[in-house]
């Protein structure tokens, strides 16, 4: 990963710093930068993955829809049965809210469009 060491190192240092509510790290820039190749560093990081007991990985993508997104995540967090196929969002929501709830968590969303996604 080069050129990119000083980034990860930031984002690191910020992910394991003082404890808060919720921290946003935005990575942006031109596609075919290295912001996949940089987030898939610190997620996969032996530091981060031993701080953050639960951690997931979602695609947004320009055209989403939240109960794909939330799917996603509780199939990343290795949580995704064959019932919640058939759940609401609020149940699929809900379910998520009860994993996340109790530790630290790492979510990566990438290739967000929008701050509304």
């Amino acid at each position: 990963m080069v050129g990119f060491d000083d980034d990860l190192i930031q984002i690191k240092d910020r992910l394991n710093g003082p404890r808060s509510k919720r921290k946003v790290i935005s990575i942006v820039g031109m596609g075919g930068t290295g912001k996949t190749t940089l987030a898939r560093n610190v997620y996969d990081d032996p530091l981060i993955v031993y701080h953050f007991h639960v951690r997931a990985w979602v695609t947004i993508s320009q055209e989403y829809c939240v109960r794909d997104i939330l799917l996603s995540l509780l199939d990343s967090l290795r949580k995704l049965n064959d019932k919640m196929h058939r759940e609401s969002e609020d149940e699929l929501a809900e379910h998520l809210y009860k994993i996340l709830r109790p530790g630290k968590y790492l979510i990566i969303m990438e290739d967000v469009w929008n701050t509304q996604a």
